[in-house]
């Protein structure tokens, strides 16, 4: 006897509205796992015919002639007011997206936006976003103000081309390294910043003290030492650079091939506000700097997946990683089937991560290792709460299998 074939749709974006329901009336069953899943009319009732499963985290209808436009993009995203997406877009973005004032017809061409990391608005457009689906944080942020990056490094010439009388918004922090930065200069022009945290050094803080209103935080350093933001590798490069006395707002990790003999010689103070990363047989040699730290961690050899949009972990990686895996910095993190919960818990460490995609089972597991993650998700769950994937992929032993970004059924 004739035995059915199944069907699963591994993608993004889903458009079931040309579909024919004989074209699929053969299959005894049907798993569609979507991001986004675009339906008419008739072609819900055709699904709900049809032995379907429909896995997806947001369905949006649109008529049948009506022409959608499906956009992914494999990073960070701006919606800007030079924006050229046509009407009825669906925007799919595995990173950050930054939406920029006065773009509200650019806005209302998109059906839906579905953002796999964080998003940043300004305030007056906080209506649009019932029209997206949000893997991450979203931040508003004034409209009458130039936007910056959020941690806006200051260098020496922008007191000459800021504008007179402008505001200007950082996110999280501005941080005045260069010390010939002409800070009377910016409370001459009327300047005015919005942000969190200003750091500085001390002979800055009166001029800064005017641009800068009571509810920022001050962070100042001595003007012998040189500043270094963010996290850094510790060699004699670094020294070369900065000089002897050095403060590091950030983590440092110590160079394996670093000549200890030579830092000690080299460096006079050394202040870090985070952590010390380093090898076993460094540690009695660093601590004869005498340096300030938070923290110090012996490092371990493992395997490190960093500012990606998107990483798939898997068996084979645990195989190859005996050390372990520090994921961070990730926008989407899929975790594949084969990697059980124990594997997890001994070997995984994940960072300042979006979302991560991973089945009923593995959840408690991912949640116990996750730092600062924004969703923990159920891929494969259905309608009903049952992860049923891994039943159904048992059961089928003839399936066709769609894997694709972007799929017209």
């Amino acid at each position: 006897m004739f035995k059915k074939k199944n069907y699963i749709l591994n993608c993004d974006v889903c458009d079931t509205r040309k579909m024919k329901e004989e074209e699929y009336s053969h299959y005894e069953q049907i798993m569609i796992n979507a991001d986004v899943v675009i339906v008419s009319e008739s072609s819900k009732g055709m699904l709900n015919r049809l032995p379907v499963t429909l896995n997806h985290d947001k369905m949006v209808e649109l008529a049948d002639g009506v022409e959608a436009f499906v956009k992914t993009v494999s990073g960070s995203y701006e919606i800007t007011g030079e924006t050229g997406d046509a009407e009825n877009t669906i925007l799919v973005v595995d990173g950050n997206l930054m939406i920029e004032p006065e773009t509200e017809e650019i806005l209302k061409k998109y059906v839906e936006i579905v953002v796999n990391g964080s998003i940043k608005y300004p305030k007056s457009l906080s209506g649009f976003l019932n029209r997206m689906t949000i893997n991450g944080s979203a931040k508003s942020y004034p409209d009458d103000c130039v936007m910056l990056d959020s941690e806006f490094v200051m260098d020496k010439y922008f007191p000459l081309r800021a504008k007179e009388g402008t505001k200007y918004y950082a996110e999280n922090t501005v941080i005045i390294k260069d010390k010939d930065v002409d800070s009377a200069k910016l409370a001459a022009k009327n300047i005015r910043f919005i942000t969190q945290k200003l750091i500085l050094p001390e002979s800055k803080v009166e001029d800064c003290a005017v641009v800068f209103d009571e509810r920022v935080e001050f962070v100042v350093f001595s003007d012998e030492m040189e500043l270094v933001y963010g996290d850094t590798l510790l060699n004699e490069t670094l020294v070369a650079t900065e000089g002897g006395c050095i403060l590091v707002y950030g983590n440092v990790e110590l160079d394996a091939n670093a000549d200890m003999n030579n830092l000690c010689n080299q460096i006079e103070k050394l202040d870090v506000i985070g952590s010390v990363t380093l090898q076993a047989e460094q540690e009695a040699d660093f601590k004869k700097l005498d340096a300030k730290y938070k923290e110090l961690i012996i490092s371990k050899n493992n395997l490190k997946m960093k500012n990606m949009p998107r990483v798939k972990i898997d068996k084979s990686l645990f195989d190859n990683a005996p050390e372990g895996i520090e994921v961070s910095n990730v926008a989407k993190v899929v975790i594949e089937k084969d990697v059980t919960p124990e594997m997890m818990l001994e070997k995984l460490t994940v960072m300042n991560c979006a979302l991560i995609s991973c089945s009923a089972e593995q959840e408690s597991a991912v949640q116990a290792v996750a730092v600062n993650v924004g969703k923990v998700g159920r891929p494969f769950e259905n309608e009903n709460g049952i992860d049923d994937i891994g039943g159904v992929i048992k059961r089928l032993s003839d399936t066709k299998m769609v894997n694709a970004d972007s799929y017209v059924m």
